[in-house]
């Protein structure tokens, strides 16, 4: 399918999808309204990540009454970071949003995080859950243990309670793009560790829907001047160790 030039459109957003022909309905009825409604150019790329449902057959079907979803086919099941280095490589806006497909990251707020960045020239906006709540007492301290251990390897700047849904510039994705890519990417350390100006939206997540296990068990350039703060090598060696086996992606 033919690239929309970069400049024309303002926002991407990248869903990495794995055998979601269940969740895929209900995420277009979310998704594309609040999309319609931000009032910018915008895209979704849907990476589907070798999935062995029908999630490929109804991306298809949708994008033909869609004409601002694109589809990232991947030969196999590659993990979940690696759908998501593949959708921000393809994504052309100016900032590129990622989201999962379950929902449990509300699509509503993508259009507040990026009135937040070209407000406030921000690189990063983090979509931060307010609680925990909804998960188990052994999720709650294995999260806390994580992210204590990424701020003492990236700094303060590590937003707890923030996962993978995330709005970047153009700027931040371009500096991912120029990381070395032998090992598969963990963003959730990648990004902190970059050091660009950053903000956050809030909102209480939804509970996590069917496919928990499956989900869990999968694989999970240069900065501007002035940019760097003294960056440290260990989380980039640590965020590619991590994106080597499922286990680490479980704790994470």
């Amino acid at each position: 399918m033919p690239v929309a030039p970069e400049g024309r459109t303002i926002l991407s957003v990248v869903v990495p999808m794995y055998d979601e022909e269940a969740a895929l309905p209900a995420l277009v009825a979310r998704l594309r309204p609040a999309l319609d409604g931000a009032g910018v150019s915008y895209e979704v790329v849907a990476v589907d990540d070798g999935s062995a449902d029908r999630t490929a057959e109804l991306l298809e079907k949708e994008r033909a009454g869609w004409p601002e979803l694109r589809v990232v086919r991947l030969r196999s099941n590659a993990g979940h970071q690696a759908a998501l280095t593949a959708g921000l490589h393809a994504a052309v806006g100016a900032y590129v949003a990622s989201i999962d497909a379950d929902l449990q990251d509300p699509p509503e707020k993508i259009p507040e995080m990026l009135e937040l960045a070209r407000a406030e020239g921000l690189d990063i906006v983090y979509g931060v859950r307010t609680d925990r709540s909804t998960d188990t007492a052994f999720k709650r301290r294995t999260a806390g243990a994580y992210y204590w251990l990424v701020r003492r390897l990236v700094g303060k700047r590590v937003t707890a309670q923030a996962g993978d849904f995330r709005l970047l510039s153009r700027v931040a994705v371009e500096a991912l793009k120029e990381l070395p890519t032998d090992q598969q990417q963990v963003y959730r350390l990648l990004v902190p560790w970059l050091g660009f100006p950053s903000g956050q939206v809030t909102y209480q997540r939804a509970e996590r829907g069917r496919r928990e296990q499956q989900v869990l068990g999968r694989q999970d350039g240069p900065a501007r001047d002035g940019e760097r703060h003294h960056l440290s090598a260990a989380p980039l060696r640590l965020a590619t160790w991590a994106g080597r086996g499922p286990a680490s992606c479980s704790a994470c």
